[in-house]
């Protein structure tokens, strides 16, 4: 009997045993559905957004859960825009980063900040040209070398778009060959250097680059922009050369969306330029025509050039164009010869020897102003090369154009764990600098205090590597 009762009393604590956990697990069950209810209600899981407004803002499920601190106290302020903006960029939300951009670049025209993430936003969408387009209107008084360093970003958007354009359009031959192009749009190629010792070869190029500049000012001219004429020479297989005949010139033209093509030769004695305008459309030649000058002179030769390419275009010129192509662009044989072998350097993605050819030309000439301009916007020497870069994604490009221009003279600011942890499956990407402080966006449980000047972005190291892909 004393077995039989020591027995009972095992199996009925067991059974309890058993009730008891199932109740405890029960209680975790209904506990985990009311948490899983509260983080849907609080926009913790992407979802609809809703419209719900604390403090003054729109709130989104998938963005700021919880509003406070500077943005929820100052919701229609510039650097309250400005923090959202970012907190939506670094979180792969790029339209609603667009968006809080542009608003705040309507109350205040010309903000630094604003005008720089907002590039990064439109090159995260692999929008180049709208990227550039608003990196042109970046102006910063208080730091010129971030304004240098933009400059020079832009060079290399342009080079890989001009290369992304060239091979979309080989790749659309057969439609864009039935494009009637504009009236009055022309494209300069290069001149062919016919010299016995091919001692004409930089400044060909040179050559080239100020007559289209020159010609850029005549109002009723449309000019194809060098780089678009180098990128698609490279796609052609014909960038070595540079060299377009009366053969390739029709698929040039249309390739380039080009009416007219400039052709020409360059020989010597004095300097002869021979300069023959062809048609695209009717595969013809409209005209040609022949200027001298001796090589003390040579400066004389872009406007002579123009006056030619303007007659046979029946193009009237005005008094002040006639006036604005006068004036030469440099007196300095030397200097444009240097400025030749620069872009040579430069197509060539040889940024380290373009900067120094440009400043060799800026030593001959000093007021040279193609030159000044080219060794301002010349990437540097630890940028990619255009091979690199033409094959990253846009927000590859942003993320690494964002990380070469963070300043070492500013406090480089890393996510914490809690915010990292906080970005997970958010379509955040960088992990290391943001350019403002993720905790001051006043979202609970980041915290942070507010950053008193967002007026721009960091400045570039000096040095700093540029991250490949």
């Amino acid at each position: 009997m004393r077995i039989k009762k020591a027995i009972i009393p095992y199996k009925s604590i067991k059974k309890r045993l058993f009730h008891n956990t199932m109740n405890i697990k029960k209680i975790i069950f209904i506990i985990l559905l009311i948490n899983i209810a509260l983080i849907c209600g609080c926009g913790g899981i992407d979802g609809p957004a809703k419209n719900n407004r604390q403090g003054g803002i729109a709130q989104d499920n998938g963005a700021l859960p919880v509003y406070e601190g500077y943005v929820g106290e100052n919701p229609d302020s510039v650097k309250s825009g400005n923090k959202l903006g970012v907190w939506y960029l670094k979180t792969g939300r790029l339209d609603k980063a667009i968006s809080e951009f542009e608003t705040t670049l309507t109350k205040e025209p010309g903000d630094p900040f604003s005008t720089y993430y907002l590039g990064l936003a439109y090159l995260g969408k692999e929008n180049f040209e709208k990227a550039i387009q608003v990196w042109q209107s970046y102006r910063n008084k208080s730091k010129p070398i971030l304004e240098e360093a933009i400059a020079r970003q832009i060079t290399l958007l342009r080079i890989t778009q001009s290369r992304k354009l060239a091979a979309k359009a080989l790749v659309q031959e057969k439609e864009l060959m039935g494009v009637k192009p504009a009236a009055n749009t022309v494209a300069v190629c290069y001149y062919e250097d016919l010299s016995h010792d091919k001692s004409l070869h930089a400044f060909r190029k040179g050559l080239a680059a100020m007559i289209i500049s020159d010609l850029s000012k005549i109002k009723s001219v449309q000019v194809v922009e060098r780089i678009r004429l180098q990128a698609l020479l490279d796609e052609m297989k014909l960038g070595q050369t540079g060299l377009v005949d009366k053969d390739t010139a029709p698929k040039v033209g249309k390739l380039l969306g080009a009416r007219n093509l400039v052709l020409g030769n360059l020989s010597l004695g004095s300097i002869n330029a021979i300069t023959t305008l062809a048609s695209t459309e009717a595969e013809n030649i409209k005209g040609s025509a022949s200027a001298s000058v001796e090589k003390d002179k040579f400066f004389e030769l872009p406007a002579m050039i123009i006056k030619d390419i303007a007659g046979i275009l029946g193009i009237k010129l005005t008094d002040e164009e006639k006036k604005i192509i006068g004036i030469p662009h440099t007196k300095v044989y030397n200097a444009l010869v240097y400025y030749g072998n620069a872009l040579d350097a430069l197509d060539a993605g040889k940024w380290k020897e373009a900067k120094i050819y440009f400043d060799m030309a800026l030593k001959e000439d000093p007021k040279f102003d193609l030159a000044k301009e080219a060794a301002y916007n010349c990437p540097g020497a630890d940028y990619p090369s255009i091979n690199n870069i033409i094959n990253m994604k846009g927000t590859k490009i942003s993320t690494a154009i964002e990380s070469l221009l963070s300043s070492a003279e500013s406090n480089l600011i890393t996510i914490s764990p809690a915010v990292d942890n906080s970005l997970i499956n958010s379509g955040y990407t960088t992990t290391d600098v943001l350019g403002v402080d993720i905790g001051d966006l006043g979202i609970t449980g980041v915290g942070g205090e507010p950053i008193e000047d967002v007026d721009s972005p960091p400045a570039p190291p000096q040095p700093h590597p540029y991250p490949y892909p």
